[in-house]
């Protein structure tokens, strides 16, 4: 990709991505000749199930509400999930296949997929490997379930999924900021986000980086599922 286009890079169980994705729909809409490239994230590397990260961290849907507070967006259905003891596999890497799938079969829709990703679980409070869930996301882009199945196993997409993980780590650098959206224009890219900001601070920086004056910047909010901004480990 050497034109313009935004770089976004969220992770589906990542509740500030969560928060932030109405702001990234926002700054889409509002530039709709600036394509949209989205890669998946590491956060939770190693598969777990939400009970046991529940009993590992008793403060997890208190930080859900406050991000709930700072954003202004509903986790309803996470913190619901956690109460009633619901089974959920939480898997980022499983996810990233699924997005990656999902990418290859219905290309040019990556923010809206990830976006229901993220809605799966934030949203609905449900376990996003599910043949319901997998389901209902195959049918919402004219998908078999079956073809998904398929292609979720296929080399190629594991491969590509591989691929974008290692570009995101490239580009986000030694801290691990999920969400970030950068604007990239052959080799000069400018971080229009780095963790949760709010739309007004997200359009300001645009503008900067529009005019060529390359800001950069630390990573804000907390971004990680519990709460502080690291790559590649389930931090607690």
């Amino acid at each position: 990709m050497n034109e313009a286009h935004f770089v976004y890079i969220a992770d589906v169980y990542c509740p500030w991505c969560y928060a932030f994705a109405p702001i990234m729909q926002k700054l889409a809409a509002e530039h709709p000749d600036i394509p949209v490239q989205v890669l998946g994230g590491n956060l939770i590397s190693d598969a777990i199930t939400l009970a046991e990260d529940v009993a590992s961290s008793p403060g997890l849907t208190d930080f859900w509400r406050e991000v709930e507070h700072a954003s202004g967006r509903s986790l309803a259905g996470a913190i619901a999930a956690v109460e009633q003891g619901r089974d959920i596999r939480l898997s980022s890497p499983g996810a990233d296949l699924v997005l990656t799938a999902l990418q290859r079969l219905a290309p040019g829709h990556g923010l809206d997929q990830i976006v229901a990703l993220e809605d799966v679980f934030y949203g609905q409070g449900q376990d996003l490997f599910t043949e319901e869930a997998l389901s209902a996301l195959a049918r919402r882009w004219g998908v078999a379930l079956d073809a998904l199945m398929n292609e979720m196993q296929s080399p190629g997409t594991e491969q590509a999924a591989q691929a974008a993980h290692a570009k995101a780590a490239a580009l986000m650098g030694e801290i691990g900021a999920y969400p970030s959206v950068f604007l990239v224009r052959g080799d000069k890219r400018d971080a229009v986000s780095r963790g949760y900001v709010h739309y007004e601070t997200v359009a300001a920086r645009l503008e900067d980086a529009m005019r060529d004056l390359g800001v950069d910047m630390e990573p804000g909010a907390a971004c990680s599922w519990h709460g502080g901004c690291t790559v590649g480990r389930h931090s607690r």
